[in-house]
């Protein structure tokens, strides 16, 4: 009387067929759009990680050593030397060095820490601009806003129009 087997209807096969193409279909449509997401998510973290890496290569190396003698903070120093805008503030030459130590602030050991990145003259920390002060304080490892406080500039200034006298 009632027969519920669907092979026996007549476009049983039919309706089969057409089941496992729509089955095939959507999986490959679910598929592809998850696989495009995980391609999006990872290539957003291999940008974030060649930004890291291009961000360590513009990093200047620092020399570790196991101590903080005057030798060592010297080369460190001098090997950020690159940094600075040496058409800005002009060259020198030991040869030409001033009597930096006559400018109020800096001693002996700061005069050392200058001339490691070649500033020898009162007429190159004369030409600092306000980016070249925060630059060689960061290279000198000074104290921040103490070239600025106490007016190296202004005394450098001076100081070259005494000497060019």
């Amino acid at each position: 009387m009632f027969e519920l087997n669907p092979l026996n209807l007549p476009d049983a096969s039919l309706q089969h067929l057409v089941m496992g193409v729509v089955t095939l279909v959507l999986g490959f449509i679910i598929g592809y759009a998850s696989r495009q997401n995980l391609v999006r998510e990872l290539e957003s973290q291999l940008a974030i990680v060649k930004r890291n890496v291009e961000d360590c290569y513009r990093t200047p190396a620092v020399v570790v050593s196991s101590g903080n003698d005057e030798a060592s903070v010297l080369n460190r120093i001098s090997s950020r030397i690159h940094e600075i805008d040496f058409n800005r503030i002009g060259y020198a030459s030991l040869a030409e060095a001033d009597d930096l130590k006559e400018i109020v602030g800096v001693g002996p050991f700061l005069e050392k820490k200058l001339h490691a990145i070649s500033i020898y003259t009162f007429r190159q920390i004369a030409n600092f601009t306000g980016e070249d002060i925060d630059q060689v304080n960061d290279i000198i490892e000074f104290f921040p806003g103490r070239i600025q406080r106490d007016n190296w500039v202004g005394q450098a200034a001076q100081l070259a129009k005494k000497s060019n006298l």
